[in-house]
């Protein structure tokens, strides 16, 4: 299979939706080629100049904005995981590679772990957005729950490539377990400080 690449500095998750700003001419093609097709193309993740092999492959679900200059604003939405295997040689201003699926090599989680997991999701999210966080059930959540999780869960470019790279679903859950361990302190201490400002300084007994 190939793709149309369009490397950027994030990671995109499977059945997770991005907004794009399309400004540079040789993507500008590939997005309007992928529209008139209705094809899909290929995001991979360049960090310090290196292109990672395994990607995810997207197709544009909505055009929000098209500017005089052809510019675009889009909302893309990750389909499937591959691994680049090798660049070819196009006519096409951009890149294009040859691809290959990237499949998970076990099925299905662990329900003990994966409830710890989106506990800990919702309490951070609600800590972070309060009112305007959009908090996930069991109902919400796809056939990989960590990438549904993933997009808000504070993680690094690198920490996400890694996360998209693992071909477990419960190891997935693993490292956001210890990840939300981590930030949890964090987040939690600026929550308290946001709640000193509101209050002029004091804490409410019910907020320590």
């Amino acid at each position: 299979m190939t793709l149309g690449l369009f490397p950027l500095n994030l990671v995109l998750f499977p059945e997770v939706r991005l907004p794009l700003h399309i400004f540079e001419p040789r993507y500008k093609t590939l997005i309007n080629e992928c529209l008139e097709r209705g094809s899909e193309f290929g995001i991979n993740l360049v960090d310090d100049g290196r292109l990672h092999p395994v990607g995810c492959s997207a197709i544009v679900v909505d055009v929000l904005e098209r500017h005089p200059d052809g510019r675009m604003d889009v909302v893309v939405e990750g389909l499937r995981r591959y691994k680049l295997i090798d660049l070819i040689s196009t006519d096409a201003p951009y890149n294009v590679g040859e691809v290959e699926e990237y499949y998970d090599d076990s099925s299905g989680c662990d329900q003990a772990l994966l409830e710890e997991v989106l506990a800990n999701y919702n309490r951070i999210v609600t800590m972070v957005y309060g009112l305007a966080a959009q908090t996930l059930s069991i109902d919400d959540l796809t056939a990989t729950p960590s990438f549904d999780m993933a997009p808000k869960a504070g993680l690094t470019p690198m920490q996400r490539q890694m996360l998209l790279e693992v071909q477990d679903e419960n190891t997935r859950l693993v490292l956001l377990r210890e990840h939300y361990k981590d930030v949890m302190p964090a987040v939690a201490k600026a929550d308290a400080i946001q709640r000193v400002i509101r209050n002029d300084g004091y804490l409410r007994p019910e907020a320590e």
